[in-house]
């Protein structure tokens, strides 16, 4: 499920939106790796890339990604859905730069 309004508001609150600023380049490319991942079957498919094909691979990528890891549990978020609304909102900020090849 792509972003909401919802979930942003809270990735805010718990500093994820400014650890992803921080942390920009680092996961720009686990989002573009993600992206290549997910891509390829689609497009040979001919079919259209969307961000929910992209969000599972690149939420693989976050969940072994030690700083984010470290980041959680230092903020004690041990629910596992702060990866999946972290993909998310890496994926709806890079989703216009993820696409241009």
């Amino acid at each position: 499920m792509a972003l909401n309004r919802e979930r942003e508001l809270a990735l805010a609150d718990a500093s994820l939106v400014t650890f992803f600023e921080r942390n920009r380049d680092l996961y720009r490319d686990l989002a573009r790796d993600a992206y290549g991942f997910a891509a390829k079957p689609i497009e040979e498919a001919h079919q259209e890339v969307r961000q929910d094909d992209v969000i599972p691979a690149l939420e693989l990528a976050l969940r072994i990604s030690e700083p984010l890891r470290v980041y959680l549990a230092g903020r004690k978020l041990r629910q596992m859905y702060w990866y999946t609304w972290f993909a998310e909102l890496i994926v709806d900020r890079l989703w216009e730069a993820l696409r241009k090849k």
